[in-house]
């Protein structure tokens, strides 16, 4: 089966999660702005990753809108991954819950331009303002002063999927 992995990084943790997929699947990653329709239609599957923004998986729609054979997509964030996240993101970006993966990346606000820096000072004044502050919340307060929250185990059940078929 011919594969790629195609995916939209902007500080460089979804190229990360990319890049390892590619590894263990043996195929090319490449960047979504580096690829045209007439290459992706000679693939079998393609599996996409982007960074979330408003919980969208950033370029997953321009990879929809070329309906191509077989597509599995993965998502990175900074909210620790579990089972409710996952069903809200696949639905919010109307993708089949069993072919949608969900990481957590991290935050470089060094790599992050003036716009998405306002708006995630937006999210961290919200949760600082909170009385009750959760884990998650907590864990987001500690990730918005820099953190790399990869994990190259966390693309497994990935993977997994993918070699089952």
């Amino acid at each position: 089966m011919k594969r790629i992995v195609v995916y939209k990084s902007s500080t460089g943790f979804t190229a990360k999660y990319a890049n390892w997929i590619a590894e263990e699947l043996g195929c090319e990653a490449i960047e979504l702005n580096k690829i045209k329709k007439c290459d992706l239609v000679k693939y079998d599957e393609i599996i996409y990753g982007g960074w979330l923004m408003a919980n969208m998986v950033c370029g997953y729609n321009k990879i929809n809108e070329m309906n191509l054979k077989k597509v599995i997509v993965f998502g990175v964030g900074m909210t620790v991954p579990n089972d409710e996240v996952v069903a809200k993101l696949a639905e919010q970006n109307k993708i089949n819950k069993d072919n949608f993966f969900y990481f957590e990346g991290g935050y470089n606000p060094k790599k992050v331009g003036f716009f998405k820096k306002m708006m995630m000072n937006m999210i961290k004044k919200s949760i600082e303002k909170k009385e009750e502050k959760t884990a998650e919340d907590l864990h987001m307060l500690e990730t918005f002063k820099g953190a790399d929250n990869t994990n190259r185990e966390a693309i497994k059940p990935l993977i997994d999927r993918i070699l089952e078929v």
